[in-house]
């Protein structure tokens, strides 16, 4: 992509996209932000269910999703790479088609990670220090742990609290936990991802000042930052393309010492809720969480 005007080099949200052309629809993109804010690069910091990565950077972690955690619905097998460097944050990924039989190998999401941990030190990302990487977790469901995430806002409170009719699939993290309801390209309720995270002794993170686009949100634990946003259904927010952008709605919540982030990412359906509905189901549910 090059510079423009209206896309100097530099620019926040700086995008480049490459996709592959082979029969199966893999493909690579890459997210570029620059200059981050200090929201931004902590934000990389703290993703969920994230293996380190040294040699890239100030810091970079991968994650598997999709097929790798067996999620359904023919769901994509995604190895991503996030890092920070600087003023920088990049987000790299490969996405790609679960095997179409049962039986037939899958994706190596291993050999992925190194693949893209070697380019990303080959553009200019390395740090000096030996590459290491993680090696991909066994294919299947994050195993649950004893984390209070699930427990903060359950499958059932979830579904209630946004009007969706399908069950979910609940995937535990290490302080986080993911609902991903049955109809991800569909307007409407059932194509929410509902996402929290927990950290303890995390409320000194949350800024006194809400950053930009973000509000303050009144009555909702000791203190509660609303950040809104979109971007496009596709490849890219693990989702089948569309029309309809992903309304991104994230509500960090401090009460006491500890910090809770509840996420909706959902497509807003010509028909009902709105996203100010969806905005009020959210802060609904955030106020009767306990944590």
């Amino acid at each position: 992509m090059t510079n423009s005007p209206a896309r100097p080099g530099g620019s926040k949200a700086y995008l480049c996209g490459y996709f592959s052309r082979t029969a199966k629809g893999n493909f690579l993109s890459v997210s570029l932000t620059s200059p981050a804010s200090a929201a931004d690069i902590a934000a990389v910091k703290k993703t969920p269910d994230c293996s380190p990565v040294t040699g890239i950077g100030d810091f970079a972690c991968f994650q598997w999703t999709g097929w790798f955690r067996s999620e359904g619905s023919g769901a994509s097998a995604n190895t991503i790479l996030v890092a920070a460097k600087g003023s920088e944050t990049l987000d790299f990924r490969y996405v790609a088609m679960p095997p179409m039989t049962e039986g037939s190998a899958g994706p190596d999401g291993t050999a992925t990670a190194k693949a893209l941990a070697q380019g990303l030190v080959d553009a200019g990302w390395g740090n000096g220090s030996t590459l290491t990487v993680p090696t991909a977790p066994p294919v299947g469901p994050v195993a649950a742990t004893n984390n209070p995430a699930c427990a903060i806002a359950t499958a059932d409170a979830v579904r209630q609290a946004f009007g969706a009719a399908t069950t979910p699939q609940t995937l535990p993290g290490e302080d986080s936990c993911r609902y991903t309801f049955g109809s991800l390209g569909t307007p409407g309720p059932d194509s929410l991802v509902f996402s929290i995270e927990h950290h303890q002794g995390g409320a000194s993170v949350l800024s006194s000042a809400p950053p930009p686009g973000g509000q303050d949100i009144q009555g909702v634990g000791d203190k509660a930052i609303l950040v809104t946003g979109t971007e496009a259904a596709g490849p890219k927010s693990l989702r089948p393309a569309g029309d309809v952008p992903v309304a991104i709605l994230s509500l960090e919540v401090a009460r006491g010492q500890n910090m809770a982030i509840f996420t909706a990412q959902v497509l807003i359906s010509p028909t009902g809720p709105t996203a100010d509905q969806t905005k009020d189901q959210l802060v609904r549910l955030a106020r009767d969480a306990k944590f």
